[in-house]
């Protein structure tokens, strides 16, 4: 905004006070009248105008409002296209680049910032592109065998293991410091496991003693993820994502379902249960304008049993849906 000569002094001081009460500094109002920013301050004092709190509180709504319409309008125009990519499973980073790549004018940075305060739910890291079907049931074997004991077989494993299997195996274990004794090792449980399950069809392990030889056999390898990589064998939740459910990776490998296993949690609560605590959770968490978080799941959860209302606890929704992200799509589909 610049003077006139017209106006009047009253005018002026006026101006300057509108101005400043509308966020604007003391040195833009000064430059446009001529003037030091102290003599700005004065005039405003004098005056008595907006003070210098209320006046950067005012700068401060005023970018905020900027930033919100700004992330409004990009969301309007690439958030349903940035909906579909997450629920195919593309991280937040690999949709920026898709959009920079497909809409080069589209504003990186800002694209980044408003998915991240966005509701859309992306999922951390891509574990089911990282190993082969063939190598995430192949921890299952490997952890089979440590259950029962078995003594590699690597008369076994040559014949039957396919080498594409093998390969990657050793590259990704070899990649955490197992040294290549160890492979040998894994690789000759693997097949001692798949030779026993043959002739012992209602061999079995839990989900709960997969966790605990998995944790045992990171100590005791020593593995250590380097940045990028993942460790072998994937977790348990992984698993259910890639197959479905715990038991139905059991039956996709012609292993037998263990008894004290239970279908994916549905015994205490049923799948409908499920839905509308996830539902009724992400209500809330929209309402308080929070994210939807696993932890907040959790404490809210908490909550509404310590209020008398049963509800289901992070780890059995975690089952239900393979991911927290992939339970938090299904609310918003």
């Amino acid at each position: 905004m610049t003077t006139t000569p017209e106006l009047s002094r009253d005018q002026r001081d006026a101006a300057m006070v509108e101005r400043y009460s509308d966020g604007e500094t003391l040195d833009a109002i000064g430059q446009s009248f001529g003037i030091t920013r102290e003599r700005v301050r004065q005039i405003i004092v004098k005056v008595g105008g907006t003070n210098a709190e209320e006046s950067r509180m005012s700068r401060m709504l005023a970018r905020e409002a900027a930033r919100k319409a700004a992330h409004d309008a990009l969301l309007a125009d690439f958030g349903a296209l940035a909906r579909e990519m997450a629920k195919r499973g593309v991280s937040r980073p690999d949709v920026v680049r898709k959009l920079q790549a497909l809409y080069p004018a589209i504003d990186v940075d800002l694209a980044e910032d408003a998915l991240r305060e966005s509701d859309i739910v992306f999922d951390k890291r891509q574990i089911d592109d990282i190993f082969s079907r063939e190598a995430v049931a192949a921890g299952v074997w490997y952890l089979l065998g440590s259950d029962l004991g078995l003594a590699p077989n690597p008369g076994w494993a040559a014949v039957n293991l396919e080498l594409s299997l093998m390969s990657e195996l050793r590259a990704v274990l070899e990649e955490a410091t197992a040294t290549p004794a160890d492979v040998a090792t894994i690789l000759g449980v693997i097949a001692a496991a798949q030779k026993h399950v043959l002739e012992n069809p209602a061999a079995s392990i839990t989900t709960k003693r997969y966790h605990q030889l998995r944790d045992e056999l990171i100590k005791a390898l020593g593995l250590v993820s380097r940045q990028g990589s993942s460790l072998w064998p994937p977790t348990g939740q992984t698993l259910m994502k890639r197959f479905g459910g715990w038991n139905e990776c059991l039956d996709a490998m012609g292993i037998g379902t263990a008894s004290r296993g239970r279908p994916k949690g549905l015994v205490k609560f049923t799948r409908n249960d499920y839905d509308d605590a996830v539902r009724d959770y992400y209500a809330y968490a929209t309402a308080a304008k929070t994210k939807a978080t696993n932890s907040g799941y959790d404490s809210w959860a908490r909550a509404e049993r310590a209020g008398g209302r049963e509800r289901p606890s992070i780890a059995s929704v975690r089952g239900i849906y393979g991911t927290w992200s992939d339970a938090v799509r299904s609310v918003q589909e």
